[in-house]
């Protein structure tokens, strides 16, 4: 079999530079334009690398702009990859590969079905893997191709489990690239009675609850950090978003009296952040930039006693 391939972030890079490694016939690359990239999270041009391997290449806005189904004509695929791409394929362009498509999601399908995987993963502490599948109209519900678990460590950011995830990912077209080459793509169904759902994520979802605690809003840090938009919160009427924390230990119990209210700063200094309490305990803030404020780290302008407060209207911010 010989394949094309759609996509546009770092997992797609990675699953083409391994297609290329394992010689597998690529009959073209479809990558999402340059001028995008501002509104792709993880965004990773594919045009460098199909050009550098002599493959046909096309950019496109619009993955339903009709030179992509002129491309897909020309160069057909028996296998089109659509590899993060968060714009629906039409089955129209699917149905061009005369196998039909082969998606990815980092899950342990049938778990975690849907959006924002990777987010979903770290707020929940659950499984990551690299699951390879045959496209079908339901998300993330066709033949396993190919499964493999990611590690999935206690202090990973996004960015850290994406790195690891794409390293797997790697691997894992590598040692599927012969049965490629061979036409023997496996394929097994998966049990739809134990799918779960993730649903859509928005910058919103980012914002702090400092009367969560600690774990929860440790793990929404982590959960919303680079490269998406960033977890966040207002301090004296601007946004200030957090990168980077860590958990504090809890407080003795006299230290805390008489009681102070979640989301007040306890201390600040430019060695360890900006220590904010929370409702168990409190947390520091070790990487946060507060928008509009002369020296934007967080540390050189927040006040002691200070506290930071949600906004109730999502159009302020």
């Amino acid at each position: 079999m010989n394949v094309a391939l759609i996509g546009s972030v770092s997992s797609s890079y990675h699953c083409l530079e391994a297609l290329i490694r394992g010689g597998v016939e690529i009959t073209g690359v479809l990558g999402l334009d340059e001028s995008c990239a501002a509104a792709v999270s993880d965004y990773r041009p594919l045009r460098s690398l199909a050009v550098e391997a002599g493959l046909p290449f096309l950019p496109f806005v619009k993955v339903t702009e009709p030179a992509v189904e002129e491309f897909l004509t020309i160069h057909t695929p028996d296998l089109l990859w659509v590899i993060g791409l968060s714009q629906l394929v039409p089955d129209r362009i699917i149905e061009i590969a005369r196998h039909g498509g082969v998606g990815f999601h980092p899950t342990m399908l049938p778990e975690g079905r849907g959006r924002a995987p990777v987010a979903w993963t770290i707020l929940l502490g659950a499984r990551a893997a690299v699951s390879l599948f045959y496209l079908t109209d339901a998300p993330d519900a066709g033949d396993i191709i190919a499964q493999r678990e990611v590690p999935v460590l206690p202090d990973d950011y996004s960015e850290d489990l994406i790195q690891r995830t794409n390293e797997v990912l790697t691997d894992v077209v590598l040692e599927l690239a012969p049965l490629i080459k061979a036409g023997t793509v496996p394929r097994t169904p998966q049990d739809h009675t134990q799918a779960t759902l993730y649903s859509k994520r928005s910058p919103h979802d980012g914002l702090i609850d400092w009367h969560d605690p600690t774990d929860s809003i440790y793990r929404l840090v982590r959960a919303a950090g680079r490269p998406y938009p960033g977890a966040f919160s207002f301090l004296q009427g601007c946004k200030t978003t957090i990168w980077r924390a860590r958990p504090a230990a809890p407080p003795k119990s006299d230290a805390m009296q008489p009681p102070i209210e979640a989301g007040t700063i306890l201390h600040a200094d430019a060695e360890q952040g900006v220590l904010v309490k929370t409702a168990d305990g409190a947390i520091w803030l070790t990487e946060a930039v507060l928008e509009g404020a002369p020296g934007s780290a967080l540390h050189n302008v927040a006040i002691v006693g200070a506290v930071f407060t949600p906004t109730q209207n999502r159009e302020e911010h």
